[in-house]
């Protein structure tokens, strides 16, 4: 074992040797934990380019470990472990020792070793936080899609009848007649309305006659294929897309129709009432508002005919 008097002897060349190489840092403090000293590893440890005397162990330190310190100068408890992190730079953990020099202290200190085993932990620990993150983020991501489905789905639907709206009507409608026009494919409207609706809501109140709007809705619905589209086209009116259906075609689906509507019951007062249709077919270069525009006047004439029928655009023409 190496006596008192070989350090003595060669005290120069220890510190020297512990100033400029080695792994030990070594660094002075004050009671309020600002550094008075320190050696070039402890520098290069920190990761600082400048002059770092003077400054408070506050800026290089993680805060909860600044605790520890405090408590070990207080406690006059030598074994100390805290992490650097000093501007942008990663976290390095330390382990020392802490030497009282009168008013002063000597912090030696060392990185620590990590072990293959604290390795595979940590590894193992973060492998586990990132699939809780991803099981999180999954999950979330469900249920933003099937709030978007019910977001896409109450643009699309009336609120009433629970059948489409008018507005997605008018895109599905356009795209088909799009189809049905480059193709030479037979289309056609179909538009409804109920026969004295504004009697049906004074003389049984509003909630009655929304009951008669979600009876003939499903009617209509029921009656249409899968390609067909059945909407609310706006109060008590209808419409209906017949997907290669023409005119006489047409005319038989809505006349079907009528007649189911005819002899329903509806609600607990057993309400008889009726509807009027009015059917048209594409024309060559017919535009999709004058195809409406033909199938809104064949209601028209059905109303004016006397109500509960069905008129084709080409009557009378």
């Amino acid at each position: 074992m190496l006596d008192q008097s070989f350090f003595e002897e060669n005290c120069q060349v220890i510190m020297d040797y512990l100033n400029q190489s080695g792994s030990v840092s070594i660094v002075k403090i004050d009671r309020d934990l600002n550094i008075q000293d320190y050696n070039q590893v402890f520098l290069n440890t920190v990761g600082a380019n400048l002059d770092i005397s003077g400054m408070s162990l506050w800026n290089i330190i993680l805060p909860e470990d600044l605790a520890v310190l405090k408590s070990a100068i207080a406690n006059n408890k030598p074994q100390v472990h805290f992490t650097i992190q000093y501007s942008n730079q990663p976290g390095i953990n330390m382990a020392g020792h802490l030497v009282g020099a009168g008013d002063k202290y000597l912090l030696f200190c060392e990185r620590t070793k990590i072990s293959d085993d604290s390795i595979i932990q940590e590894i193992s620990k973060l492998n586990n936080q990132m699939a809780n993150i991803s099981r999180e983020l999954n999950k979330k991501n469900i249920a933003l899609e099937k709030a978007n489905a019910t977001i896409n789905k109450l643009l699309k639907i009336d609120s009433l009848t629970q059948i489409s709206n008018r507005h997605h009507f008018m895109d599905y409608y356009q795209k088909m007649h799009a189809y049905a026009y480059r193709r030479g494919l037979p289309l056609s409207l179909v538009m409804a309305d109920l026969d004295h609706f504004k009697s049906i809501n004074d003389r049984y109140g509003h909630p009655v006659g929304d009951q008669v709007l979600i009876t003939f809705a499903r009617l209509l619905q029921d009656n249409s294929r899968e390609e067909d589209l059945a909407a609310r086209y706006g109060g008590e009116e209808f419409i209906i897309l017949l997907v290669h259906n023409n005119l006489e075609q047409g005319y038989a689906q809505a006349e079907r129709m009528r007649k189911s509507f005819e002899n329903m019951e509806i609600g607990e007062q057993k309400i008889k009432t009726t509807a009027s249709f009015g059917v048209a077919s594409l024309k060559n270069n017919e535009t999709t508002d004058q195809l409406i525009s033909r199938a809104d006047q064949a209601l028209y004439q059905a109303k004016n005919a006397g109500r509960n029928r069905v008129c084709r655009a080409d009557q009378g023409e």
